[in-house]
C-alpha cells in the first residue's frame, strides 16, 4: 500500500524527532482497515493523519467509503505502544 500513496515528509518536532512510516498495511477489509507501523505515533499529527486518509482514498478508490487508519509505534513504553485509532465517515459527495 505504501506504493499507492505518496508520503509527505512530515515536519520535525520540537524535540528534533521526525516520524517515519516503516510500512503500512490492510487489516481489515468491511470497512477497510489500514495500519501503520510507525516509530511513535505521537509524533503524527492529526493533519497528517487527515493528509494519509485522503491520499488513500484518492489513490486507491475508496471514495466515500468510510475507513479506519491504526497508528502502531513500534517502541513500546508507559503510554506508547498501543493504536492510536483515527476514523472518519464521510458521505459520498461523488
Amino acid at each position: 500500500m505504501l506504493e499507492a500513496v505518496a508520503f509527505k515528509p512530515l515536519p520535525r518536532t520540537r524535540a528534533g524527532k521526525r516520524g517515519r512510516v516503516y510500512y503500512c498495511t490492510q487489516a481489515a477489509i468491511r470497512p477497510p482497515k489500514f495500519v501503520f507501523f510507525v516509530n511513535d505515533a505521537k509524533l503524527f499529527p492529526q493533519t497528517y493523519r487527515r493528509y494519509m486518509e485522503r491520499q488513500l482514498r484518492a489513490d486507491a478508490g475508496f471514495s466515500g467509503t468510510p475507513i479506519r487508519l491504526l497508528w502502531r509505534s513500534r517502541r513500546v513504553g508507559k503510554d506508547e505502544g498501543k493504536a492510536q485509532e483515527s476514523k472518519m465517515n464521510l458521505s459520498s459527495v461523488d
